[in-house]
């Protein structure tokens, strides 16, 4: 039985980023290495397993099944290897490991959350443990607290998928201002009053993880455009044939007074999004994820709004 080494889990590593990148090219931005470096470590790990885990040439790339079976094993490896960071830690009192956090997309200029002011106060505290950063739509996020390979999400969350997800924690923190939204060049972008009755005879883009809630807030049948985040939504309201729902603070970011006007439509075309972090029950008992949710807390303590809308027990 080969026994692994600390080569060995370097090497697995590489062959990691290779398979979720599609390919050697790829896999360079990834690895921040050469191909023919990632070439090299691929073959070296091959040569220590004893296996041939990939095809690659002209043809493309492909897993063998020894290498599907591989990659497989890996991932339950890498999540063993990552808990007993955290148990140490625990143990020891020291926060190291690694602390993967999902939010969604457009966070910057959110004027009742600071993210980079909260990563910055965690990374301060915890020096030694390395921050992974993704972002993603809030059905994903949901399903990768759920299987574990996420420990943190942050964003606007559905009734449905809450209810579905007994295992979850769902820590209400904020509440986003979200209004609809048309540019220059559409017929709509000079009228100074609107009812729902309206825009309907309109094509709207809807976000695909709140499709049927931008539907029936508008009234329309089906969404002429979908979307899984904010930067391709406010791409499609540019383009000046969609009108949709942005969040307020970004659609001020991103616009111009010539180029993205709110529609006139009152309380009808606007509406509060709830904002929650989550995260696994029991997992904060681990002393990464808690320093975390410390900084939290002490963001929502400097923040009075955030502290009366948030659910961060402070």
């Amino acid at each position: 039985m080969h026994r692994l080494s600390d080569i060995d889990l370097r090497l697995l590593r590489v062959f990691i980023a290779i398979v979720e990148s599609g390919g050697l090219a790829p896999a360079q931005i990834a690895l921040n290495l050469s191909q023919s470096t990632i070439s090299t470590q691929l073959a070296e790990l091959e040569k220590r397993l004893g296996l041939r885990l990939c095809q690659r040439g002209r043809a493309g790339f492909s897993l063998t099944r020894a290498g599907e079976k591989l990659y497989a094993a890996s991932g339950d490896l890498f999540a063993a290897v990552d808990r007993f960071q955290k148990v140490t830690a625990d143990v020891s009192g020291e926060m190291k490991g690694v602390l993967r956090i999902g939010t969604v997309d457009a966070m910057l200029s959110n004027p009742a959350f600071d993210l980079p002011a909260l990563l910055g106060a965690f990374a301060a505290r915890a020096p030694s443990v390395v921050v992974e950063l993704s972002t993603d739509s809030p059905d994903a996020m949901v399903r990768a607290i759920s299987d574990g390979t996420r420990d943190l999400a942050i964003g606007p969350f559905v009734k449905p998928a809450r209810a579905a997800t007994s295992e979850i924690a769902f820590i209400p923190l904020f509440k986003e201002r979200q209004a609809m939204f048309c540019a220059a060049g559409h017929p709509l972008f000079g009228r100074r009053r609107l009812g729902l009755a309206d825009i309907r005879a309109y094509s709207f883009v809807a976000r695909r993880y709140l499709n049927r809630f931008d539907l029936e807030t508008v009234g329309h049948l089906k969404a002429a455009a979908v979307v899984e985040q904010m930067e391709a939504q406010a791409a499609l309201i540019l383009s000046g044939r969609f009108i949709g729902f942005l969040p307020v603070h970004y659609a001020m970011l991103i616009g111009r007074e010539t180029r993205l006007r709110k529609l006139p439509l009152g309380a009808e075309g606007e509406y509060e999004s709830p904002f929650f972090l989550l995260h696994k029950k029991g997992a904060e008992d681990n002393v990464v994820l808690r320093n975390f949710l410390n900084r939290v807390k002490e963001q929502c303590n400097t923040d009075p709004g955030l502290a009366v809308a948030g659910g961060i027990h402070c």
